[in-house]
């Protein structure tokens, strides 16, 4: 029986627990998470040339029957990029009206591949990424709309663009001392702005106006071994000083893990992040938060289809720590389960609700429901398109699929075959 119930756990850690992932801070980032748990060994192919060629694109599958309607609600003449990660490479493709065009492929294996994270500058004209092909990650970035060779911009993790397209904040430092960062990609260097010592922090973002940053961290000496801890919304002086201070309205967040995902709504009003906490082997529980700009009115944002299966009482917990918001600022798309994990129940470690994607407002009212278990999610720049990695048995599934919806019907409109965490050119 001992030994049953050994199985039992060791199953339900493996099918539930969100997998820790080191980073530069030895903790997991959640796009690092997205990609650990859809990325196999890359592919080692021998390089050729410098400039990244043409990769051979996968065949659209077949439209769904109100393609045309779809289209014409598209932005016409209007180029639509998708950047994604596939076997290890940085990959972006043509989409533009819902259409599969030419895909480029910009890193090289050995080189600049292995890349775990991703981000569009608001310009839509470059990408920096995360490889760690050395072994240790380093931060590249690239001119993603034609063919060009990625820049090292040295060491580092969780890279966040400044407004204007110029500078990049990220994670630095040796482990356990990281520190936020700065430089610009048109002279790099790096120039740090917090000195702390035994500290993490989460992936920073820039105010709407560029003037400081926005930043979450903690004393590795109040953080459990699985990355619980206590943190609230900060600002970050931009002058190398290392000022940082709680913003106006922000309040402490306990026993919960640093975000990773800490983003503005596109018109600059709210702040959005997901986290998690570690309960067992059976479930890391998951929320996501919008505040105010300031810090002020948080709230818990939950798809209300799956609110009724959570019950902590029953150790039913929700699940989720995927998201992006709407072009509209008016609602985020979330990726959301119930797990239940009480040994007791009939069915320990497996999902009562869900897995699905899900639009919901900053009302609390619930959208669009597509089932599937999804993370990389990106809604594009009109409204009308979502893009995820759909992995068919959770984190079970180590070769998800990138695929595109309709925002209007949940659709499948195009499937662009193996690869995570898309991302559309805003």
């Amino acid at each position: 029986m001992k030994r049953k119930l050994m199985l039992v756990l060791s199953i339900l850690f493996l099918a539930a627990c969100v997998p820790s992932v080191p980073g530069a801070d030895g903790t997991a980032t959640l796009n690092a998470l997205n990609t650990a748990a859809s990325q196999t060994a890359a592919v080692l192919l021998p390089p050729t040339s410098s400039v990244p060629t043409p990769t051979t694109t996968v065949p659209p599958l077949p439209l769904p029957s109100d393609i045309a309607t779809l289209s014409a609600q598209l932005p016409q003449g209007q180029a639509q990029f998708l950047a994604y990660i596939r076997d290890g490479h940085l990959l972006v493709t043509d989409v533009t009206n819902g259409v599969q065009g030419g895909t480029t492929q910009y890193t090289q294996a050995g080189v600049d591949d292995q890349v775990t994270d991703l981000v569009w500058s608001p310009s839509g004209e470059f990408i920096a990424f995360v490889s760690v092909a050395t072994g240790t990650p380093h931060i590249f970035y690239v001119f993603a709309l034609g063919q060009s060779t990625p820049t090292d911009l040295g060491p580092g993790s969780a890279p966040a663009w400044s407004p204007d397209s110029t500078s990049i904040a990220f994670i630095g430092g040796a482990f356990p001392d990281d520190n936020i960062s700065v430089t610009t990609i048109e002279s790099p260097s790096p120039r740090q702005l917090t000195f702390e010592s035994n500290y993490a922090w989460g992936r920073p973002a820039f105010t709407p106006d560029g003037s400081s940053l926005i930043v979450a961290g903690a004393d590795r000496n109040n953080m459990g071994a699985q990355g619980n801890t206590s943190f609230v919304l900060e600002t970050l002086a931009l002058d190398g000083s290392g000022t940082h201070a709680p913003l106006p309205g922000a309040t402490p967040l306990d026993g919960a893990r640093l975000p990773y995902d800490l983003l503005f709504s596109p018109d600059g009003t709210k702040l959005a992040f997901s986290t998690s906490f570690h309960l067992s082997a059976c479930a890391s529980p998951g929320a996501y938060y919008v505040s105010n700009a300031d810090g002020s009115n948080r709230q818990e944002l939950v798809s209300p289809s799956l609110q009724a299966a959570i019950d902590t009482n029953q150790e039913h917990y929700h699940v989720g720590l995927s998201y992006a918001w709407s072009p509209a600022s008016d609602g985020i798309v979330a990726l959301g389960n119930v797990v239940d994990c009480n040994l007791n129940s009939p069915n320990p470690g497996q999902v009562i609700a869900g897995p699905q994607m899900s639009t919901i407002g900053l009302d609390g009212n619930e959208g669009l429901v597509i089932p599937g278990f999804f993370y990389g999610i990106s809604m594009d720049r009109s409204g009308t398109l979502i893009a995820a990695s759909r992995h068919e048995d959770g984190f079970q599934d180590l070769t998800p699929n990138v695929e595109i919806f309709s925002a209007q019907t949940g659709q499948l409109v195009l499937s662009l075959g193996p690869g995570s965490n898309p991302q559309f050119q805003p």
